[in-house]
């Protein structure tokens, strides 16, 4: 489905860049909360916006980032899709953290006295900083992941689907990926087949959920391609927008014996 902002984003991802901004806005205002000595209403929206954070790194963020850059990222740094995912994600976990570590000193008496920081203002608007840098970086995540994406073609690949099939070989079968789902979703094909996937817009993958098969994160213009040899009933889905157990962006390929 088409996002908000942009034709390669999904509702997801639309809606936790707006939360992610919503939450940086109310931490300012939680700041003038306490510049006005309303203690009780700043601790109650920090608080919020804390669990709030946690809630999204746990259900959307995390996932994403697991799945679909943390494979690769060392080795793809030079790479602005996983170099500023990879930033975000450093920095983010040290803004919660600390954003868990003020709200406890602030509003509990669990941390031990060595513990207890008494110069509120500098941890406050250090998290502050951090958060706001955090928000950026996750802007840039989402420019590079859904609003200029690399419009480079894969080689190899290009020249690989245009090669006609040898003799015996079955014509290979082509899947589009765009609009956040393979096209045809679900399909059937005589063992031996060869499929391509052909990525449309964005960055998406192929994994297959009994992991016989991956693809690396494709651009726009680029590839994949795997032959099933064995009859059976795969799996697959996309690392970033999709899960395993045909969630989301997810398909499915049926191999039937040859006749």
């Amino acid at each position: 489905m088409a996002g908000l902002f942009s034709n390669d984003a999904t509702a997801w991802s639309n809606g936790n860049l707006v939360l992610q901004c919503a939450m940086g806005i109310a931490l300012l205002a939680g700041m003038f909360m306490a510049k006005k000595k309303n203690f009780r209403a700043h601790g109650i929206c920090q608080t919020t916006v804390i669990i709030l954070n946690l809630a999204a790194i746990s259900l959307f963020m995390l996932p994403v980032y697991k799945r679909g850059v943390a494979p690769k990222a060392l080795t793809n740094l030079g790479d602005a899709f996983y170099s500023v995912s990879s930033a975000h994600a450093i920095i983010g976990t040290v803004a919660e953290l600390i954003g868990i570590y003020i709200v406890l000193r602030a509003g509990t008496n669990l941390l031990p006295k060595a513990l207890r920081f008494k110069n509120y203002k500098t941890w406050m608007r250090a998290e502050l900083i951090i958060w706001w840098i955090v928000i950026g970086l996750g802007i840039g995540t989402y420019g590079v992941w859904y609003v200029a994406p690399s419009h480079a073609n894969h080689g190899d690949a290009e020249v690989a689907s245009k090669q006609p099939p040898a003799k015996d070989e079955a014509k290979p079968i082509n899947i589009e990926i765009s609009n956040f789902a393979f096209s045809p979703k679900d399909i059937t094909v005589p063992a031996g087949t060869t499929i391509v996937w052909l990525n449309k817009t964005g960055r998406h993958s192929v994994f297959a959920d009994d992991d016989s098969f991956e693809s690396p994160i494709m651009t726009a213009g680029e590839e994949y391609k795997h032959t099933f040899d064995k009859p059976g009933k795969i799996s697959y889905y996309c690392s970033i927008h999709g899960s395993a157990g045909g969630h989301d962006m997810a398909g499915t390929i049926t191999v039937e014996p040859k006749k």
